[in-house]
């Protein structure tokens, strides 16, 4: 009787196991689309800015101009900042191949004398998915600029 057990509960085990697999016939089809039709790219004209000599507390800003070098859609998931005093605001809207945008760094010298070297970090649904945008500014102290 024991063996029949066995064999019952293997049978079951292959019946669950037909029953659940995935029916990949309706898949979405924008999903195999987008698959299909290749992966983002994103180029940047520069990943490197200098804005040379900054007094300090002047806030400055770089747009760094991006293309679109791939085949699929390109989403810029978020950015990331290396310091506080520095922003990355970037397009929201979806970059069809060939097209352009803009991430935009500023930068805030407040309290920032001396030579300043900052990143943004830029996600994106690329390979890689991140891309390093540097900026480099002198700052010149106040206390210098009011001679």
């Amino acid at each position: 009787m024991k063996p029949v057990f066995q064999l019952s509960i293997l049978f079951c085990f292959f019946i669950l196991l037909v029953a659940c697999k995935s029916n990949t016939n309706g898949k979405d089809t924008a999903s195999r689309d987008k698959a299909l039709a290749g992966p983002a790219q994103i180029k940047f004209e520069t990943d490197m800015h200098d804005f040379g000599e900054v007094n300090e507390g002047e806030k400055v800003s770089f747009s760094f101009r991006f293309t679109n070098t791939g085949k699929g859609p390109l989403i810029i998931t978020g950015i990331a900042s290396s310091c506080g005093c520095t922003v990355g605001e970037y397009t929201h809207d979806t970059i069809s191949s060939g097209k352009q945008g803009d991430v935009t760094v500023s930068f805030d010298s407040w309290k920032r004398a001396g030579f300043q070297q900052k990143s943004v970090t830029v996600n994106s649904n690329t390979n890689p998915s991140s891309q390093i945008l540097r900026i480099k500014a002198m700052v010149i102290p106040a206390n210098l600029n009011d001679k």
